[in-house]
């Protein structure tokens, strides 16, 4: 057997046996397998995103609500500051605003 023997006889074989067809099919599996791992590699990356996403809202609710609280803290301390009285060495203590309390009290009388 001599080269061109063997070549005839493999190029014959590859072509008449479908060995290009097999090549092509080889190359369009890899694709699609590649596409399949595009589209996992997105659903995982979207799944991730949303999750992040509740977590960030929920932080934000917390914070809300950590922010309504401070503020009504704040609120009740101004409140309270409203009424101490500045004479702390009497026995005779009277809040700041007396005069207001006494006329609120005429009023609430009535």
């Amino acid at each position: 057997m001599d080269v061109a023997t063997i070549l005839t006889t493999l190029l014959t074989t590859l072509l008449s046996g479908g060995g290009v067809a097999s090549f092509m099919q080889y190359k369009q599996n890899k694709k699609a397998k590649e596409l399949e791992n595009d589209k996992t590699a997105s659903e995982q990356w979207r799944a991730l995103y949303e999750e992040q996403t509740k977590t960030v809202q929920a932080l934000r609710e917390r914070l809300h609500e950590a922010r309504t609280l401070l503020e009504e803290e704040k609120r009740q301390t101004l409140m309270c500051r409203f009424y101490v009285c500045e004479k702390l060495d009497c026995t005779e203590r009277e809040p700041p605003h007396a005069e207001i309390m006494k006329e609120f009290k005429q009023y609430s009388e009535k």
